[in-house]
C-alpha cells in the first residue's frame, strides 16, 4: 500500500471532515474568530491604507461574484479576498493562534467563496477551521526556523487553497493538487516592507493565490503532492529545523483552533498584555501623563527585538515621509504613550492627527524596554501543557500534536509596566494573560460593536452579531453577508 504524502493526509481531512464531528468549544471559537475579523475590516477599511486598497480593486471591473467588505460592493472571488484579507491586517488587528495569524484569511476566504456558491452557514464555518487547522500546522512545520508570526505568510497559499477546496467540493486528488500548486510558489516576506504599505499585502495575496490553486485543481492542474515534505519542497526550504511532520499531525483530533488569542487592540501581539497593564492602571489610579518621569516596561526579548526593527520607521519624520501607520503597531514607546494620554488604545490612535502628534511623541521617549527573561519564558503561558519532543521523536516525526494538550495552551505574551512619576511616586502592574487570550476570556461581541458603530447604521449591529452567533442555521451565507455590510 503507497503511504500517502503529507498534502494527500491533508486532503483527506479537508474532504472527510463533518460538521458534526468538530467540537462545540471549535464552533464557538470560530464565530468568535469571525465577530474579531469582521471588526479588524471595518477598522480597516477607514484607514487610508486600506481605502487605497479598495478604490483600486473596485477599479478592476471584475466579475461580480462576491462582496467587499464592509460596503457590499460586488466583484470577483480572488478580488474579494485579496481587498477583505489585506483591509482586515491593516491595523494587525486580528487574531493569532499556535503558529500564524489565520483568521485573517480563513474568515475572508470561505466567506467569499462561500458567497460565490450560495454555501451554507455550517459549510462556511467547517471551511473556516479547516484552514485554521493546516494554516497553523504549517507555521508550526517551520517555527524553527528565519521567520515568525505574520512573516509566515504562505501559511495563506494553503489556507485559501483548503477552504477554496472544501466549499468547491473538489475530491482528494484535487485537494491535494490545490496545495501543490499553492505551494509551489511560496512567498517570503521581505522586513523591510513589512514597515510600509505594503505590508497589507501578507495575507491578501497568498490567500488569494491560494483559492486561485483550488479552482485550478478544480479544472484539472496538478501540483506536486510531496511539495511539503520532499527535500527540495517547502519545510526544508523555509526552516532551519523542518517539523514537516506537525503538519498532517492528529489532524482532526488535536485543535490548533483551541488556541486561538482575540486581539482588543490594534498593535502586534506582544502590546496586548502592555495596554492591558496601563489602562487598569488608569481604573484604579488619576495618572496625570504630563507628571510622568520615565515608564520601565518589562517585556520578552521579541518585543525588545521587534520594537528595535520598527524605531527608525517611527519617528515623525518617518511617518511623514512613508505616510503610514503600520510601523507604530510594532512599536512600545509610541503604544504605550499614546495609551496614557488618550486612556484608550483603539483605531484612533493610529490615525494620522494622533500618530504625528508631538506630545505622544514625547511621552515616548520617555518609555523604556526592559527584556525580562522570566517574561521571555512565560510567552508560550502554560508551557507544562506541552510535552516537548526529544531530537530522536523529531527526526522520527513520531511526535504528534495529540500529545499536547492545546486547549490548556495559551500563546501569549505577558507584560509589566512600571510608571515613575516626577514626585517619585511609582504605579505597577503585570499581565501575564492578555484580555482575550484563553484564560483570560474577552467578550468580542464588545470589539464587534466598537468598530461596527463606525460602519453600520446602529440597528443592524445586533442583528448581525446574532446572525454570525447562529450561523449554522443560516441556509445561505449571503444572508449573514448582507447583514455585515453596510450598502446592502
Amino acid at each position: 500500500m503507497t503511504k500517502n504524502t503529507v498534502a494527500e493526509d491533508i486532503a483527506e481531512f479537508v474532504v472527510n471532515l463533518k460538521y458534526k464531528d468538530i467540537p462545540n468549544r471549535i464552533i464557538k471559537k470560530a464565530k468568535d474568530q469571525i465577530l474579531g475579523v469582521i471588526a479588524a475590516i471595518y477598522a480597516g477599511s477607514l484607514t487610508d491604507e486600506g481605502k487605497i486598497i479598495i478604490n483600486t480593486v473596485k477599479q478592476f471591473g471584475d466579475k461580480e461574484e462576491s462582496s467587499l467588505i464592509p460596503s457590499g460592493f460586488k466583484t470577483s472571488v480572488r478580488s474579494s479576498v485579496l481587498c477583505n484579507s489585506s483591509v482586515g491586517v491593516a491595523l494587525d488587528y486580528v487574531d493569532y493562534l499556535l503558529s500564524g495569524h489565520t483568521g485573517v484569511s480563513a474568515v475572508p476566504v470561505s466567506l467569499a467563496v462561500g458567497e460565490s456558491l450560495n454555501s451554507t452557514g455550517k459549510e462556511v464555518i467547517t471551511a473556516q477551521i479547516i484552514a485554521n487547522e493546516i494554516e497553523g500546522r504549517l507555521g508550526t512545520s517551520v517555527f524553527l526556523g528565519p521567520q515568525n508570526g505574520q512573516l509566515w505568510s504562505y501559511i495563506h497559499l494553503i489556507g485559501g487553497a483548503v477552504a477554496a477546496s472544501r466549499l468547491l467540493g473538489l475530491n482528494e486528488d484535487q485537494v491535494a493538487n490545490a496545495i501543490g500548486i499553492a505551494l509551489a510558489q511560496s512567498t517570503y516576506t521581505i522586513f523591510r516592507g513589512y514597515f510600509a504599505m505594503a505590508k497589507l499585502f501578507v495575507s491578501g495575496l497568498p490567500a488569494q493565490i491560494g483559492v486561485q490553486a483550488a479552482y485550478f485543481a478544480k479544472n484539472g492542474l496538478r501540483g506536486a503532492h510531496d511539495i511539503i515534505e520532499h527535500p527540495l519542497g517547502f519545510c526544508n526550504l523555509m526552516a532551519d529545523i523542518p517539523l514537516k511532520f506537525i503538519t498532517n499531525s492528529a489532524l482532526g483530533k488535536a485543535w490548533v483552533t483551541d488556541t486561538l488569542c482575540y486581539k482588543i487592540y490594534p498593535g502586534c501581539a506582544y502590546v496586548d498584555a502592555i495596554a492591558d497593564c496601563i489602562l487598569d492602571l488608569h481604573k484604579e489610579f488619576d495618572i496625570n501623563y504630563k507628571e510622568i518621569k520615565r515608564v520601565e516596561v518589562f517585556s520578552s526579548i521579541l518585543t525588545t527585538a521587534m520594537d528595535d526593527f520598527a524605531a527608525p520607521f517611527t519617528t515623525i519624520d518617518s511617518l511623514k515621509k512613508e505616510q503610514t501607520h503600520v510601523a507604530l503597531n510594532f512599536t512600545v514607546p509610541y503604544t504605550v504613550a499614546a495609551t496614557l494620554i488618550d486612556k484608550e488604545l483603539t483605531p484612533r490612535q493610529f490615525k494620522k492627527e494622533r500618530y504625528l502628534n508631538p506630545e505622544i511623541h514625547n511621552l515616548a521617549n520617555k518609555v523604556k524596554i526592559i527584556p525580562d527573561s522570566k517574561i521571555s519564558s512565560e510567552i508560550l503561558g502554560t508551557l507544562p501543557a506541552i510535552k516537548i519532543p526529544s531530537l530522536k521523536e523529531i527526526i522520527s516525526g513520531k511526535y504528534s500534536l495529540a500529545d499536547i494538550n492545546l486547549d490548556d495552551v495559551t500563546v501569549a505574551f505577558a507584560g509589566a509596566v512600571k510608571i515613575i512619576m516626577n514626585n517619585g511616586k511609582k504605579y505597577y502592574k503585570k499581565q501575564n494573560i492578555p484580555y482575550g487570550a484563553p484564560g483570560n476570556p474577552y467578550d468580542l461581541k464588545k470589539k464587534f460593536t466598537q468598530e461596527a458603530i463606525n460602519i453600520l447604521p446602529s440597528e443592524k449591529i445586533d442583528p448581525a452579531i446574532r446572525a454570525i452567533n447562529n450561523i449554522e442555521a443560516i441556509e445561505n451565507i449571503g444572508d449573514l453577508i448582507q447583514k455585515i455590510c453596510s450598502q446592502i
